[in-house]
């Protein structure tokens, strides 16, 4: 089953845009992620936004909707982009997904970023009016990597999971 995610633009008044840097595969992208049971695109972009980086927001324009049809273990990942406003801030309390969180400046971006993320960002500055519907793909050999790292998280955390209730008995 395809997995659904959120992820927000945040863009300060110095033309910054909020960017986290993940733990897990050490690159920088926009703070999103799945939805939770019951949740809205919506809710679930507000929620991830605060648990990655601290920075409390509200959602101001729906961008659009991408599907990645290679992630999710091959069945697909639908990603919808929102841009969003800061309205409360406590950055150091964010969560361990997130090993830093930083304001870049749109012009200046890092490196080390996520194409998706540069992708979404881009398309949030430049949006017009229709919400934008697109197909984000990967080459094989990067679908056939990110799938392995995203596998190899998950046993990661499993692993640490199990190892922590059994500490807590």
């Amino acid at each position: 089953m395809p997995t659904k995610g959120s992820c927000c633009v945040v863009i300060n008044e110095r033309d910054e845009v909020l960017l986290v840097l993940r733990e897990d595969f050490r690159i920088w992208t926009l703070p999103g992620g799945g939805l939770e049971p019951n949740e809205t695109w919506e809710q679930a972009a507000v929620r991830e936004t605060l648990e990655e980086t601290g920075y409390e927001v509200a959602i101001k324009q729906y961008v659009g909707e991408y599907w990645r049809p290679q992630l999710s273990h091959g069945e697909g990942d639908l990603m919808r982009v929102f841009i969003a406003r800061m309205t409360g801030a406590s950055p150091s309390q964010h969560d361990k997904e997130s090993i830093d969180v930083q304001w870049f400046s749109v012009a200046a971006l890092p490196k080390r970023m996520f194409r998706f993320a540069r992708e979404h960002l881009h398309d949030a500055l430049t949006f017009s009016s229709s919400p934008i519907s697109k197909e984000q793909s990967l080459p094989l050999w990067m679908a056939m990597l990110v799938r392995m790292a995203l596998l190899m998280r998950n046993i990661r955390n499993n692993i640490f999971s199990t190892l922590n209730a059994r500490r807590k008995k």
